[in-house]
């Protein structure tokens, strides 16, 4: 990538195209499982690349749509454990715009985002994710070093970081950014196929339930449609001895007739 390229910023619109994509590949369990770091980014760059809007018209590569994301999601998380440890100190009566403009003021005391949160406008597409979700309580670190009123000048100053190094209390969504199995982790993208696979076993096993059930009734349909042709045969038989036995009977009768005369 040549040097124009790396400097170039990033517009909200090619970050919401980014955060886009990347949920896309790495929520799907199918094509996320067990995925390499190179794989996973090189599908990102790809897919990216493809299917950007036409008013997205510089090329970003591989390396640098990673190292974007990596910014996105520390600055994330880091919100995250703000709005944490703001929720817990309980603030009477704050709506929830109200712990996230104090979680932002919260942020702010950190030296690495002094400047405030730049990404509200792909906040609300991160802000809920499940690697989130479940795992907030791994975030709180983050703010951990300031006192719970966020106002408080009495605190401690946070360990020094580097640009690109996941803190120990980022989420692990953070953290994955490192790691070897990208799109989720391999116990995470397992649970993901399993429940695919899950699904498909049950509608064959249903389907295989009501093949069963639709052969048993036409076997039973056949038996009583076989049993009322018995019937009718046996009836028809019954009448046909029934008049015969009336022929005899008149047959008979005739005879004992023509002898009394």
């Amino acid at each position: 990538m040549n040097s124009t390229a790396r400097s170039s910023s990033y517009t909200n619109e090619e970050d919401i195209h980014l955060v886009h994509v990347y949920l896309d590949i790495s929520q799907n369990p199918i094509v996320g499982i067990n995925q390499s770091k190179d794989k996973f980014w090189s599908r990102v760059e790809s897919d990216y690349n493809n299917l950007k809007p036409e008013d997205i018209t510089q090329y970003r590569t591989q390396r640098s749509l990673s190292s974007r994301m990596s910014i996105i999601i520390t600055a994330i998380g880091k919100l995250r454990g703000c709005i944490r440890q703001v929720e817990y100190s309980n603030p009477s009566g704050a709506s929830e715009q109200d712990i996230l403009n104090r979680a932002k003021t919260l942020l702010a005391q950190d030296d690495k985002f002094k400047k405030g949160f730049k990404f509200d406008h792909v906040w609300s597409l991160l802000k809920d994710t499940e690697k989130f979700g479940h795992d907030s309580g791994r975030e709180l670190p983050d703010c951990q070093w300031q006192s719970v009123n966020f106002a408080s000048s009495q605190s401690e100053s946070p360990t020094s970081e580097s640009p690109n190094s996941a803190s120990p209390g980022l989420s692990s969504f953070s953290l994955h950014i490192n790691e070897q199995n990208f799109g989720g982790t391999s116990t995470e993208r397992s649970i993901g196929v399993k429940k695919v696979k899950g699904k498909k076993k049950t509608e064959e096993e249903n389907k295989i339930v009501i093949e069963t059930i639709r052969e048993q009734n036409r076997q039973l349909s056949e038996r009583l449609t076989k049993g009322k042709d018995d019937r009718q045969q046996n009836y028809e038989i019954q009448m046909l001895r029934a008049q015969t036995e009336a022929k005899k009977v008149a047959v008979a009768a005739k005879k004992v007739a023509v002898a009394e005369i």
